[in-house]
């Protein structure tokens, strides 16, 4: 049951990824240079707090990476996006997690 939860995790971390990249792509396609610089910082920013702080969501729920730095980009890629995203995602981590049980 562990690879399964694993699976449906990391399939909702790669859709996560594609959706801002498809908002960054589509903001600087657009001439929105200014939006796609503001989430890029926002980006840089996640990622530097979480390796600050050494914040790693995944490590929390029990998933472990084979490079353990990679846990740590990913969560500030997530913490990027707002406390709202981070909250429904972590409400879909729960939800994996529960089925699991």
């Amino acid at each position: 049951m562990e690879g399964i939860v694993l699976i449906l995790v990391m399939a909702i971390v790669v859709e996560a990824l594609i959706e801002y990249a498809k908002t960054i792509g589509k903001a600087f396609a657009n001439g929105g240079w200014k939006t796609a610089v503001t989430q890029l910082a926002a980006i840089a920013l996640g990622v530097l707090l979480c390796f600050m702080t050494g914040g790693d969501l995944f490590a929390v729920v029990g998933i472990e990476f084979a490079w353990a730095w990679l846990g740590v980009i990913l969560t500030g890629i997530l913490i990027s996006r707002g406390a709202n995203y981070v909250s429904d995602f972590a409400k879909r981590l729960q939800g994996v997690k529960t089925k699991e049980e």
